[in-house]
């Protein structure tokens, strides 16, 4: 009986694939699977992953043609046949006993998923996350409704897909899938599918898997792809039609329109430090915050969303709020300054 199905997606990942490898073949729980789906990678991936399966007979490699993350792993949970379902990033790595850890609470306390923790690792520096949740406490259908989609619609950071462990008979039966038309935030459109279908979940507070993060990687990837696009795209979603939700309409909106603000903020301290040239820089900022979304949920929202908040803050939203890009900039410019 195969207990854990591990899917990897590899996209030209040599620098530090043999590390990810080498962490799940060591892994305390041993019936496991492990499916690498090589995206079309032009590196020696590949020839990586043979080489470790020569002596494990434990890893399926599937060449495919570049696709993308979700169609990789689309193609790997319909080949899985382990009782549950993990996901790894092929530059990341686990704790030896990662996946023992996470299967033994989803047998024990008989639940559909189990969260834990993750730690980030950038330039040397390692940040252990903490739980979102209440933890070792079984969280049932009702609760899950009311707190956990709520939070996955309003908030990103418990998107990954990577620091969980998902009954597979859960995403099959419900035909639960990646989204293949999103440039990022796949993974938490997936979870939105899972929570929402969910019976039962819990939380613990572990940290066994480790997250490498490149610094400042959005600002270095904000020439390829349009973060703001992409916001708006997920704020335009019809969660109630596409994946059944059971929000009403009103708190629905709230939320979704509470996560684009935040996303603006962020996205305004990420543009302002790209390279690229200052015309650019005060175009796409205006542009952003005087975009009719952006605005009408500003102003419907704006006590929620001012009050309470940091004077830093604040400000920031009373800029977007007037659309006075030079202040933003320099207010923006000190911020980085200070925090140096």
């Amino acid at each position: 009986m195969i207990k854990v199905s591990v899917i990897i997606p590899v996209y030209n990942a040599a620098a530090h694939l043999q590390e990810c490898v080498s962490s799940l073949l060591k892994q305390t729980i041993t019936d496991c699977e492990f499916i690498f789906i090589n995206d079309g990678s032009t590196d020696n991936s590949q020839e990586i992953i043979e080489n470790f399966q020569v002596n494990d007979n434990r890893i399926l490699l599937i060449n495919t043609q570049n696709q993308g993350v979700s169609t990789a792993r689309n193609t790997a949970i319909n080949l899985a046949q382990g009782n549950y379902l993990s996901f790894v990033d092929a530059d990341d790595y686990l704790n030896n006993n990662f996946l023992e850890n996470l299967y033994n609470t989803a047998i024990n306390a008989n639940v559909d998923v189990v969260i834990s923790n993750f730690i980030t690792q950038m330039d040397g520096v390692i940040t252990k996350n903490k739980p979102l949740f209440e933890t070792n406490k079984i969280v049932l259908y009702n609760e899950i409704q009311e707190k956990v989609v709520p939070f996955f619609i309003e908030k990103d950071t418990m998107n990954s897909v990577c620091n969980k462990i998902y009954k597979t008979s859960l995403i099959k039966t419900s035909k639960i899938v990646f989204p293949n038309n999103m440039a990022q935030g796949e993974d938490g459109l997936f979870n939105i599918q899972v929570f929402n279908k969910s019976k039962s979940i819990t939380f613990i507070d572990y940290n066994g898997y480790f997250y490498r993060e490149v610094a400042n990687s959005a600002t270095r990837n904000s020439t390829k792809i349009d973060y703001f696009k992409v916001a708006l795209e997920k704020f335009k979603i019809n969660y109630k039609e596409e994946y059944n939700l059971c929000l009403d309409d009103e708190k629905l909106e709230k939320l979704k329109s509470i996560r684009l603000i935040n996303t603006v903020v962020s996205l305004l301290h990420i543009y302002f430090t790209t390279k690229n040239s200052f015309s650019f820089k005060y175009n796409y900022t205006l542009s952003m915050i005087s975009n009719v979304e952006v605005q009408k949920s500003l102003k419907k929202y704006w006590m929620y969303l001012f009050v309470n908040q940091p004077k830093y803050k604040q400000f920031i939203l009373y800029c977007i709020k007037l659309k006075l890009v030079l202040l933003l900039f320099l207010a923006i410019s000190y911020s980085n300054f200070r925090n140096k």
